[in-house]
This record gives C-alpha cells, sequence and structure tokens, in this order.
C-alpha cells in the first residue's frame, strides 16, 4: 500500500511539473504577457461600458438623454475607431517595433477615459469611443507579434490567449461597476488602470528581434537570456538570426509583390477570414446591446444586468480554458469547437425571437435566452483567440507588419459594419432573423476552421514558414497535375 501511494504521489508530481514547469522556468514571458493584459482590461472596460450605460442613457431619467439613433453611433464608433488604430498601428510596428508600439497603444485609452470622466453630453461619448477604438486597432495590430517574438513556442499560444482574455475581464469589470456607480467614477477607475499599465510596461525589455533585427547581438542574447532564464541561449539565437536572414528587408512595393506569392496570399486570406467570422458572429453586437437584449427577451426571473455579469463570468471562465488548452489540442479543435458552441447559441437566441412573435409565454421561454448567451462565452474558446494566435505565428517578418495591417482593418471594418447594422436590421427584419445570420455565417467558420485553418502547435516561427511553403508547393503540384490531367484528356 505504501509503494502504491509512494508511485501515486510520484506521478501527480511527474503531472504538476508538466504543467507548471512552464510557468515557473518562463515566468518573464507570463509576467510581461500580464502586463499587456492591464491594457486589454481598460479597453474591455470601455466594452463593458457600453451595455449597461447605453440602456441607461436611453432609459427614463438618464444623466443625459441619447436617442437610439445616437445611442447606435456611441455602440459603432468604437469599431470605427479600429479602423484608424489599424493603420497606426502598423506605421508605428514599422517605424519603432513591436514594443514601443505596444506601449504607445495605451495613449488613445488615456484620453478616452479622460473624456468619459467629463461627459455631459453624446458628443463626449462620440470622441472617448473613437479613442477607445483607436486604441483597440492597435494592439490588435500590434501584441501578437510582440508575443510572438519574446515568447516559447510551447507557451505562445497561452500567452496570446492570456491578453485577449483581458477583455472579457474588463468587460465584466465594466458590468458590474456600471450599475453601481456615476460614469465619472467608472471613468476614473479605468484611467488608474490604463496609468498603471503605463507605468509599468516601458521598463521590460524589447524582444531579440529587435536588436538582431538592428545587429546588436549581444543585446539580443541579453533579452534572451532574460525572458527563457537560460544561460546558454545559443540556439535561440542561432534561432532568430536564421529567421531574420531568411527575410531580407524590403522596401514597400516589394513587400506587396512577396505578399501575391501564393503561400502568404493564402495565409493573408485567411487571416481576414477568421477575424471575419470573429466580427460578424455577433461578438460586438452582443457585447454592447446585451442588456438591452435581455429586456427585448422579456426575461425577468434574473435581472438584466445581474445576467450580463454571469454572462461575462462565464466568457472569463471559458476564456482561461481556452488558454489552457491551445498549446494542448492545438487552434484548429479549440476554433472548430468554438464555432460550433457560438452557432447554437445564436440559432437559440433566433428562436426565442422567433416563439416570441408566436405569442408564446415569454415566462417558459426564459431558460432559452439564459442558455443561449451562456453558450455564447464559447466565443472566448477560440474564435477570438486564435485568429491573433496565428496571425503571430504565420507571416515571415518583413511581412508581419504588412499581415498586422490587413488583419487589423479587416477585423475594424467587420466590426463597424456588424455594430452599426444591428439596430437597422431589427427593425427592418427582426432579431430573430439577424441571430440566425450570425449562425448561418459562424456554421461557414466551423467548416472553414476543420478543412482549411492549419494547426501550428508547438512549432517554431521557422517551422511553421516551412509548413506553409510545403502546403503550398504541395497545392501547386495537384493544381499543375490536374492541369495536365484535363489536358490529356
Amino acid at each position: 500500500m505504501f509503494t502504491f501511494t509512494v508511485q501515486q504521489r510520484g506521478g501527480f508530481e511527474i503531472k504538476m511539473a508538466k504543467i507548471f514547469g512552464p510557468l515557473l522556468q518562463l515566468w518573464p514571458q507570463w509576467f510581461a504577457t500580464l502586463i499587456v493584459t492591464l491594457l486589454t482590461i481598460s479597453i474591455g472596460l470601455a466594452i463593458g461600458w457600453t451595455s449597461p450605460y447605453l440602456a441607461q442613457l436611453t432609459g427614463e431619467d438618464p444623466p443625459f438623454r441619447v436617442t437610439h439613433d445616437e445611442g447606435s453611433w456611441i455602440a459603432s464608433l468604437l469599431p470605427l475607431g479600429r479602423l484608424l488604430g489599424a493603420f497606426v498601428g502598423s506605421v508605428l510596428l514599422e517605424c519603432i517595433g513591436s514594443k514601443t508600439s505596444v506601449l504607445l497603444t495605451g495613449l488613445p485609452m488615456i484620453f478616452s477615459w479622460i473624456c468619459i470622466i467629463c461627459a455631459n453630453s453624446p458628443m463626449w461619448l462620440y470622441v472617448s469611443r473613437i479613442f477607445s477604438g483607436v486604441s483597440m486597432g492597435m494592439i490588435f495590430s500590434c501584441y501578437p507579434l510582440y508575443i510572438g517574438e519574446i515568447s516559447a513556442p510551447s507557451i505562445r499560444g497561452a500567452l496570446v490567449c492570456l491578453i485577449i482574455n483581458g477583455f472579457p475581464l474588463g468587460t465584466l469589470f465594466g458590468n458590474i461597476m456600471g450599475p453601481n456607480m456615476p460614469m465619472m467614477y467608472f471613468g476614473i477607475i479605468s484611467l488608474i488602470v490604463t496609468l498603471c499599465y503605463m507605468g509599468i510596461f516601458p521598463f521590460l525589455p524589447q524582444s531579440p528581434y529587435y536588436y538582431v533585427r538592428n545587429n546588436d547581438t549581444k543585446r539580443a542574447e541579453q533579452v534572451i537570456r532574460w525572458y527563457y532564464r537560460k544561460p546558454d541561449v545559443r540556439s535561440e539565437i542561432e534561432a532568430v538570426e536564421h529567421f531574420i536572414k531568411s527575410t531580407n528587408t524590403m522596401s514597400l512595393r516589394e513587400r506587396l509583390a512577396q505578399i501575391k506569392e501564393p503561400k502568404n496570399r493564402r495565409s493573408l486570406i485567411m487571416i481576414t477570414l477568421l477575424f471575419m467570422f470573429m466580427q460578424l458572429s455577433g461578438l460586438n453586437t452582443i457585447a454592447f446591446y446585451m442588456e438591452i437584449i435581455i429586456r427585448k427577451a422579456m426575461v425577468t426571473s434574473i435581472t438584466p444586468s445581474t445576467l450580463v455579469m454571469i454572462v461575462s463570468s462565464v466568457c472569463i471562465t471559458i476564456g482561461w480554458i481556452g488558454a489552457y488548452a491551445i498549446d494542448r489540442c492545438g487552434r484548429r479543435i479549440l476554433l472548430a469547437a468554438s464555432s460550433f458552441g457560438v452557432m447554437v447559441s445564436m440559432t437559440l437566441l433566433g428562436m426565442h425571437f422567433f416563439l416570441l412573435d408566436q405569442n408564446y409565454d415569454p415566462g417558459n421561454l426564459e431558460w432559452l435566452v439564459i442558455i443561449s448567451l451562456l453558450m455564447f462565452g464559447m466565443m472566448c474558446f477560440g474564435l477570438t483567440p486564435v485568429p491573433s494566435t496565428i496571425l503571430s505565428e504565420i507571416f515571415p517578418p518583413d511581412l508581419k507588419s504588412l499581415a498586422g495591417f490587413v488583419a487589423g482593418i479587416s477585423s475594424a471594418g467587420f466590426a463597424f459594419v456588424a455594430s452599426r447594422t444591428y439596430q437597422p436590421l431589427v427593425e427592418l427584419i427582426s432579431e430573430q432573423y439577424v441571430f440566425w445570420i450570425y449562425a448561418v455565417i459562424i456554421m461557414i467558420s466551423l467548416i472553414y476552421s476543420l478543412t482549411v485553418v492549419p494547426e501550428t502547435k508547438g512549432k517554431t516561427l521557422q517551422e511553421i514558414q516551412d509548413m506553409m511553403a510545403a502546403r503550398s508547393a504541395t497545392e501547386r503540384s495537384r493544381g499543375t497535375r490536374g492541369e495536365s490531367e484535363n489536358t490529356q484528356t
């Protein structure tokens, strides 16, 4: 019995070492990621601000009056600001590197919260939302590349998921704070979070890729020693140098020519589609209008604000599960599972409003709304973290900033379209058909993730480039073989 107990304990210790070993050995990478997560929490607060305060401002006895049309603009100006942020972030990334670009992403958020603190009319809110959107567009353009450059392949996906999970965490805090405090206090607390990020992040080292690009191998070795906590970094520095030297510095025209190569063109199309699926799944619609949707769904067994908090908590929990699973189960499985969950969620939500139109008793239908919104938390399992993870991995160094720009513009554009068209579409075709449209889009995402998206789990950046090149060559050979067979026929 004693021997069996010791063996059990030994097996348990081995399992714990496998789980917590990367956390302890690579703690600087986790620490840097946690600091960046402060910024995504601040942006998440801006997202979470929308649902409670939009309901207050368009409801009875508001601090100042906002019409439904003005409310629609308040909700959609954040995604519109992302278009500008994606452009600014990509330019900064090209000029000053990934780390400094990520740092400067905090400046628009500072201005955004100052506007919230001073707000006494819709115009202040318009300006605040644009600044929030600029920051969001910048961070999506910059942080995947920064994390890709400082992280070990074994935890890269988990680090990206950790940052992404800052958005639902901030959203939850916003949903909790919104119903319980004036807007000015909300802005002050959120501003403090942003200032903490701006005060700590500058002390983190640059990425080793930055120093190798600037021919400073000595400092690159020092940075790798700090991030990897290893005395011998020869293999790591050689991998970085090989990755950088495998691509030459090119002009914008040369990069545009390179992006037309089959391998890179296919990667760019894939990233654009993944961000499109994410934004057209109802992500911003549900986040911005959740409390209003719950009220229209006639849920009475639980207060709308409480249900919003519960849904945000579920999103965070599922997001953490995704962070654990992404480097174990792989990107493709997470994306497919997430797509399936959100597809079912949107189908059930549309079904609820369809039954309401058929004069069913809303009291008997409340479970449909609650289950559908809880299942919507599957969004955080794969649809939100996987596109950014793949963006950080599949492009060569000279195309990363261009790819980040295209991905940021695409994501922001689709987010604006989804947010701005929700209210007009509801008025035109009613809620159920809007949610069913989202369900159809996510069904396409499910099929796409299972058939097209490559698996990059555990691979170095160079191995991923080799894999993408091999896939491209294989598909070209298949196409050539098919053309020759057709010619012979």
